[in-house]
């Protein structure tokens, strides 16, 4: 039975900056373009038999990122690895079914995009402003840490 990829429509230009805030903020996985990038080559790839070095070439970046990145990803459970002692390459199934499936889709999708992809990328450079209520969650966290 083939898989059925479900299109989301794209997001609204004229909320985009502030849709793709919020939709990083319950995706918190995608930390940096690294992420980005890998995830949306394992939404294009979903099935995948590659090394970790085949990975990093494809995708453009340092093996310790894309090392980082499928760490996360596998913590998070949206990617189950195997490995065949046999065999170098490794097997990555990416996983988004469940609630959070409709998420990731909808950011992946815009992320296939462009100008969907500078708008991420421009959402998650260091010092962007969080969604609102996210940051006050971070002061909370931070205070009752004793750092703040």
């Amino acid at each position: 039975m083939p898989s059925e990829r479900i299109i989301f429509p794209p997001i609204n230009e004229r909320d985009r900056p502030e849709e793709i805030k919020l939709l990083l903020a319950r995706i918190s996985v995608i930390r940096n373009g690294c992420d980005l990038d890998l995830l949306l080559f394992l939404y294009r790839h979903p099935r995948t038999l590659l090394t970790n070095e085949q990975i990093a070439a494809f995708v453009g970046y340092e093996m310790k990122q894309i090392a980082q990145s499928l760490e996360i990803f596998i913590e998070a459970g949206l990617l189950a690895r195997t490995q065949n002692p046999t065999h170098a390459a490794r097997m990555y199934l990416l996983e988004l079914n469940g609630p959070a499936g409709g998420d990731y889709k909808k950011l992946l999708e815009s992320a296939s995009t462009r100008p969907g992809r500078r708008s991420i990328l421009e959402a998650l450079r260091p010092g962007r402003s969080a969604p609102e209520g996210h940051a006050q969650n971070l002061r909370l966290v931070k205070r009752a840490s004793g750092r703040g």
